[in-house]
């Protein structure tokens, strides 16, 4: 920089200056400035800064440092602590209303208890900014995002790839290949930054003699300025240091100068640094070594502790380091990262160690906070001493606690390699495999078995054997099931009782391999004369899926919802809440079963639940299936699958997909399903989830033509369904699909033998839209009257059943069959009964058989719409039915994770499609 102007940065200041102005309006975006130390990175965040200013737009700022990595959100309380502890009373309450009061943990609320802590704080970062935005707009601008910590880089690269319809503009410093950076994340934050990302290079000769200009005072020599210049390969920092070490030995920039430029660049920022130094005295030396080991948080009482200087000697020392361009004036902080680490590799290391000890004790001795005293033991060897173990750990669980869960791990290995009081080893173990397994690191497990080894017992060893039971059920079910049982037998609370008795039937459920233990728990419920409401739920779930009369599973289901206290006990992020209400809609009870999804939903709200989100949307998917709105199902499906995809659940994954898959078919977007399924499914073998997952596959090839590999995936649902006993039709549709495959490929014999069991079964159950639905397929394998026969009853039968697309499906038949047998009139009748049903479940592929078949007929369809409901897409449908709700847009926005302004453009669309101008006539225009 030269006065106040940046030398060949002319694009990179544009571009910022154009991403300000957007923000500006509400556009939000990400900016990072990338490329090598000195070449001006820090100098551009000052723009923006100026920029800002100007605009009265509020900058956040925070600088990483090497220190940071072990502080979890480090950066974050860098950028937002100077603007919420300045808020009290009302104030603050605006800033920490709706999601944000999760995010209040962080500053020094008391922690709010979740089963998903880290999403939760995240979750409410996010709208903690947002709130922030609503006065003006922001600029977030952390430099060295390199050294910066995973928690904090977690919610950057969060509010990166949610910013667009926000006033906030964030901009940040990389350099990229740094070691020990957390290279996975900066990834990420740097592909949602693509579109921004400025790429800085060397400065041209040019500008290197205008540099040397303003610092030599006169025009150099081009000899001179090229020797600069190939002396330091254009480095803005290292021109600026080379230029002013040859001020410093009176040369004048003349051409016979030039020789000596590359002994004084050859020296690089530590010699430079290492003769500032030595130029000034003890106490200057030993401020400056103080204030590189302290690092950004370095406080004047602390630098004056450290180096055993008062007040005044102290601002001596660093008025004059500032003089000579150590430090920045008024502030014990270095000027640039370089000078800072020069200094730090300038300590032997004993003499570093004893300072990172000392700054240790002065920081507990003054209150610090545990997290600013751990960061001192983290960089120094491991010495048996106790209250390294105990400060480690105490940092630790307040990184837990505020979602830092990858912070508080390394706190804890730290800790652990201390090696400090073999009598506590075992709780060590525990915490720190608690947290492994949490994040599925593959250590976990091993620590876990060595906690209970070393002697942990009471409610500890219960919680150890619960933690190692859920992750074991994902390579090693039975092991993992003997765990949770292990866990159970050590429980005494009666609400932790109850969940982990849902999660032992959960492992049950789950893999094929413990059939035997599932059977006999079963059978052991069944004979229970009281049982619990988790045990309720899933026997429920079972006899559902086995085709037990629809009347005792309903019964059984409202016995296991009565009194709230499996919501509120178990909660909706198990399965066995998902399973409860799958039950429900097995017996074809669509009224009970929305009921509880819609309290499932109200919990998920309320506690900021990630993973118990997604399987309520998954749930609401199949509820729309078969009783609603394929658009209102894909809205749903659809915000499950990005919430499992972005947690990163293989197992979820897979069965997100299926119900997307089932509702992308319905509304005619058959190559789209088939592609989204055309996923690995071998985590999903033998569980579960495997015939769900693969009569959704099935089902997409079929539709797009690739029978022989329908028929190789529906071949084995049946398969999986005859194993686990399931005859409902409904509890994955493998027979009736394959039934209906069969009779494509000509096999009609073997299609009507296959969906004889399902009507049986149906009859047995009394669910009447399994029946008809039976009836429908297995009318497709007979021929003339028998055929037309057939179709009246189950059309019959769908009249008073709740199955929609079924229904419609069954007319459409219907009419095709009086179509071809002469009686055109009654078929139209019966094919605009069909065009209404589509229209109801808002399936495209049904109206577009239905039209086609009518057109057929000699009928004249209505064209699909434009404006109306049918004309919403499955967004706009999603917003307009959270509205209807009564929610409230922000209410919506954090319901959906996205920005009240997308909220807006949302219902500003539905308003126009349905010719409505007020939200209470939302519901009215819904309905009709």
């Amino acid at each position: 920089m030269t006065g106040h102007r940046l030398l060949e940065r002319d694009a990179a200041v544009a571009a910022l200056h154009a991403a300000l102005d957007r923000a500006c309006r509400d556009e939000g975006s990400a900016r990072l400035l990338v490329g090598g130390a000195g070449l001006g990175k820090t100098a551009l965040l000052d723009v923006v800064r100026d920029a800002a200013a100007r605009r009265d737009a509020l900058v956040l700022g925070a600088r990483a440092s090497e220190l940071d990595r072990g502080f979890g959100f480090g950066v974050v309380h860098q950028l937002l602590e100077p603007v919420v502890y300045g808020r009290d009373g009302p104030a603050r309450e605006r800033l920490f209303s709706g999601a944000a009061r999760r995010a209040e943990t962080l500053f020094g609320a008391a922690p709010t208890a979740s089963d998903e802590p880290e999403y939760g704080v995240l979750r409410g970062l996010y709208w903690l900014v947002a709130n922030l935005a609503e006065e003006r707009p922001i600029v977030l601008s952390v430099d060295d995002l390199h050294w910066a910590d995973a928690a904090s880089l977690r919610m950057l690269e969060l509010l990166a790839r949610r910013i667009d319809g926000l006033p906030v503009l964030l901009v940040g410093t990389l350099r990229a290949g740094e070691p020990g950076a957390h290279t996975d994340l900066l990834d990420a934050l740097l592909v949602h930054a693509a579109p921004g990302r400025v790429e800085l290079t060397p400065l041209s000769a040019a500008a290197a003699g205008t540099l040397l200009e303003a610092a030599l005072g006169r025009p150099p020599a081009p000899a001179f300025r090229d020797a600069a210049w190939q002396a330091t390969a254009g480095n803005p920092l290292l021109l600026s240091v080379l230029a002013r070490e040859a001020a410093s030995h009176g040369l004048r920039g003349h051409e016979d100068e030039a020789q000596r430029l590359p002994s004084f660049a050859a020296r690089g920022v530590r010699p430079i640094a290492a003769r500032r130094l030595a130029a000034l005295g003890a106490e200057e030396a030993a401020v400056a070594k103080t204030v590189a080991v302290l690092g950004a948080r370095a406080r004047a009482d602390d630098v004056a502790v450290l180096a055993g200087l008062d007040r005044p000697a102290l601002d001596r020392a660093l008025d004059r380091l500032a003089a000579v361009g150590m430090l920045t004036p008024g502030s014990p902080a270095y000027a640039h990262p370089l000078l800072r680490s020069a200094v730090l590799e300038s300590l032997a290391r004993e003499e570093r160690e004893q300072l990172h000890r000392a700054a240790a004790r002065r920081l507990r001795d003054r209150g610090a906070a545990p997290a600013e005293i751990a960061l001192h033991w983290l960089t120094v060897a491991p010495a048996a001493d106790p209250q390294a173990v105990a400060d480690l750990r105490a940092a630790a669980r307040t990184a837990a606690a505020e979602g830092a869960t990858s912070t508080a791990v390394d706190l804890l290995r730290r800790a652990l390699a201390e090696d400090a009081d073999d009598s506590d080893r075992a709780a060590q173990l525990f915490e720190l495999a608690e947290l492994e397994l949490r994040m599925l690191l593959p250590e976990g497990a091993d620590r876990m078995r060595q906690a209970l080894a070393a002697g942990l017992d009471g409610p500890a060893a219960a919680r150890a054997h619960a933690a190692l039971g859920s992750v074991l059920l994902l390579s090693d079910p039975v092991a993992g099931f003997e765990e949770i049982a292990a866990a159970r037998a050590r429980t005494t609370d009666e609400r932790r009782q109850l969940r982990l008795e849902a999660s032992e039937l959960e492992a049950l459920v789950f893999v094929d391999a413990l059939e035997g233990s599932r059977l006999a728990r079963y059978e052991a419920i069944r004979a229970d004369p009281a049982p619990s409401v988790a045990a309720l739920a899933h026997l429920a779930s079972e006899e559902a899926m086995r085709g037990g009369p629809a009347d005792e599973v309903a019964a059984l289901a409202a016995r296991a919802a009565a009194g709230d206290r499996l919501l509120d006990e178990v909660g909706p992020g198990g399965s066995t809440w998902s399973l409860l209400t799958h039950a429900l809609r097995f017996a074809e009870r669509p009224d009970a079963a929305r009921r509880l999804l819609a309290a499932g939903d109200r919990v998920v709200r309320d506690r900021g639940l990630r993973a118990a989100g997604a399987f309520g949307d998954q749930s609401w998917g199949y509820w729309h299936r078969d009783f609603g709105s394929a658009v209102r199902g894909l809205a749903h499906a659809q915000a499950g699958y990005e919430a499992v995809v972005e947690i990163g659940l293989p197992v979820s994954v897979a069965a997100v997909a299926a119900i997307v898959a089932e509702n992308l078919v319905l509304l005619d977007r058959h190559a789209e399903a088939a592609e989204l399924m055309e996923l690995p499914l071998g985590a999903v073998r033998d569980t579960f989830v495997e015939p769900f997952a693969l009569t959704a596959r099935g089902l997409t090839r079929m539709m797009t033509g690739h029978h022989e590999d329908a028929e190789v995936d529906l071949r084995r649902v049946v398969r999986i369904l005859d194993a686990r006993g399931w005859q409902a039709p409904s509890a994955a549709r493998g027979r009736i699909r394959l039934a209906e495959l069969l009779v494509l490929r000509g096999r009609a014999d073997e299609a009507r033998e296959l969906i004889g069991h399902d009507v049986t079964a149906a009859q047995a159950a009394g669910t009447r839209g399994s029946l008809g639905m039976a009836l429908r397929v297995r009318a497709l394998a007979e021929e003339g009257a028998a055929r037309r026969a057939t179709l009246e009853r189950a059309v019959a039968v769908l009249d008073a059943a709740p199955l929609l697309i079924e229904h419609g499906r069954a007319l459409l038949d219907l009419g095709a069959a009086l179509r071809e047998d002469g009686r055109r009139a009654r078929a139209r009748d019966v094919l605009r009964g069909a065009l209404d049903v589509a229209s109801r479940a808002e399936s495209a592929w049904l109206a577009r058989l239905v039209r086609a078949e009518l057109h057929a007929s000699g009928a004249r369809p209505r064209r699909e719409r434009t404006s109306g409901v049918e004309a919403l897409t499955p967004s706009e449908r999603r917003v307009a039915d959270l509205a209807a709700d009564g929610l409230t847009n922000r209410e919506i926005a954090e319901s959906l994770w996205v920005t009240p302004k997308t909220v807006e453009y949302h219902l500003s669309r539905v308003y126009a499609k349905l010719g409505v101008g007020a939200r209470g006539a939302l519901t009215h225009a819904l309905e009709a």
